[in-house]
């Protein structure tokens, strides 16, 4: 082939590629999936766009027909949870804000994470993005200029500021507002002060930037029942119809499990559900049509093996269940259930333990009043008049006085703090002018909550506390004990262990004695008695005598 011919032939290769790319980055300005993987060039040759370093999947196409639908305002809230290393801020944190901004420079967009540092690590890479030679051929009158916290668009006016929990968005409005991973681990996501700060930083710094038309998009792996997804749109969230009521009608919840066995959820990712044949995925999983939600990176016997290590981890983390079905702490297996009052024991040794949302707790926590009766081999009965709401000092005082009376405790077992500075003097003063009396035994309890609790989980595990299955507290008391120490609420819990501690230094109830038989004097049995004993001393003498 002649010089000429083969120069020739690299021109029309240049061409066509100069064509393919020009047309990767029309489609990349219409599309988020194109613009992904247009911006991620493959390096051995960045010009060729028919390459990426990309890896496209069904879930990442999905994920970014959110962002898409969120951007035409077609979904005004939304909330994803998605297990980690899906690949999910790649997309949510990175590639889509500078989409955004690069579709319409004059928009403005707040994107916030769980600390300041890992917001600013998103905006110098979508700043480094949006001055990519890539970003520039798809939206080329995009230019940007960095000024000291925001990322702002010089000659259309459109900002971008990355925030972290906690910190201020005053004075930045937002068109759009993005919440990637507000949680950074396990400590901060069972401590319900950073759950109850993050919820403030939420309505005081998220919810008050936004305006009519504001679109919110929150993605997070779930750490715990009551974390931000939680609240706002978890139709499972136990106070759902008490606190939260109203609010989840106004999302679009979408949880994207790491073991898919939806139908529609494996159609709309395009995945085939099919039978595991894996020893391991079966005992885990059971034989059940399934798949992973990124095959080939998160393969059904990876998840297994994470299940089998940590499985209350694995329900939050990667299938958006934040409590086992089965209990962490307390087994379900260790509840013993009696079914009427006909079933307790008559001999008791009562003892009663109260637990109030009026100490360090928020003013929304009930408290927990109630008895329990211990028989004579010590298994512990929960009595089924125990009341667990939101009280008022004065009807707490009732309720304590009122169990006093029924039930004539032995101990009653509650905070020292309680008794000395609370509604302490107020009981004691009712308790001698009604003439009802108790001994109030102060308790000053770990602040460690599993550690507390370990005083009935012994007993329990080894079936020997009864619960009434028929009072109308008990359905709440058995999720706290299941979902314990990640749930919402456990001052059920906190109650029952004010009994497991304050019972390790009591005994259970005596065992009856048969009162000795009395015999009148000269009566025939009196007779017969002398007879036998006078036989057996006669037997005795002569026994002796042939020794």
């Amino acid at each position: 082939m002649s010089e000429q011919r083969q120069h020739e032939l690299e021109q029309a290769r240049q061409s066509l590629k100069a064509a393919q790319r020009l047309d990767a980055a029309m489609r990349a300005h219409d599309s988020l999936i194109d613009y992904a993987r247009f911006t991620s060039p493959d390096p051995k040759d960045p010009e060729d766009a028919t390459r990426s370093r990309y890896i496209e999947t069904p879930l990442h196409r999905l994920l970014c027909q959110i962002v898409e639908k969120i951007e035409r305002g077609e979904i005004k809230r939304g909330a994803v949870s998605i297990g980690p290393q899906f690949g999910k801020s790649e997309i949510l944190s990175r590639k889509g804000p500078a989409w955004i901004s690069g579709r319409d420079p004059t928009r403005n967009m707040i994107l916030g994470s769980y600390n300041q540092p890992n917001a600013d690590k998103f905006g110098d890479e979508v700043r480094e993005l949006v001055q990519s030679q890539a970003h520039q051929q798809v939206f080329p009158d995009y230019e940007l200029r960095k000024g000291q916290q925001d990322y702002q668009v010089t000659h259309l006016g459109g900002q971008m500021a990355f925030v972290g929990v906690g910190g201020s968005g005053t004075g930045r409005p937002a068109d759009f507002f993005f919440v990637d991973d507000p949680i950074k681990g396990d400590e901060d996501a069972n401590s319900a002060a950073f759950r109850e700060k993050l919820w403030n930083w939420f309505n005081s710094v998220v919810f008050s930037r936004c305006l009519d038309e504001t679109r919110i998009l929150i993605v997070h792996t779930r750490w715990h029942e009551d974390d931000l997804i939680g609240r706002l749109c978890d139709p499972d969230h136990p106070e759902r119809e008490k606190k939260y009521a109203g609010i989840a009608k106004r999302w679009t919840y979408i949880n994207l499990p790491a073991v898919v066995e939806d139908p529609q959820l494996a159609e709309a990712l395009g995945l085939k559900l099919e039978e595991p044949t894996d020893d391991d995925v079966i005992r885990q999983f059971g034989r059940k049509p399934m798949s992973s939600l990124w095959p080939g990176r998160k393969s059904l016997p990876l998840l297994a093996e994470a299940k089998q290590q940590d499985a209350r981890t694995f329900n939050a983390l990667y299938m958006g269940k934040p409590t086992p079905e089965d209990g962490e702490y307390f087994k379900e297996s260790w509840i013993v259930p009696y079914f009427s009052p006909a079933e307790l024991p008559k001999n008791l040794r009562k003892y009663g333990a109260s637990d109030h949302g009026v100490t360090a707790k928020t003013s929304a926590d009930p408290s927990v009043i109630g008895c329990a009766g211990v028989d004579e081999d010590g298994d512990v009965w929960v009595l089924d008049d125990l009341v667990m709401r939101q009280m008022e000092t004065d009807v707490t005082v009732d309720e304590l006085l009122l169990k006093f009376l029924t039930h004539k405790p032995q101990l009653w077992w509650l905070e020292s703090e309680l008794i000395s500075k609370s509604f302490g003097p107020f009981l004691k003063k009712m308790m001698h002018e009604k003439r009802i009396y108790t001994t109030l035994d102060p308790v000053t309890p770990s602040k460690d909550k599993v550690t507390r609790a370990r005083a009935i989980q012994g007993r329990m595990s080894h079936r020997r506390v009864h619960f009434p299955v028929y009072a109308p507290w008990w359905p709440e008391a058995k999720a706290q004990l299941l979902k314990f120490p990640h749930a919402t609420h456990d001052d059920f819990v906190d109650w029952l262990a004010h009994i497991g501690m304050g019972l390790l230094k009591e005994i259970p109830a005596e065992t009856p004695h048969t009162p000795a038989r009395v015999i009148e004097v000269g009566s025939p049995a009196w007779i017969l008695a002398k007879t036998r004993l006078r036989a057996s001393k006669e037997k005795s003498e002569r026994a002796v005598a042939g020794w």
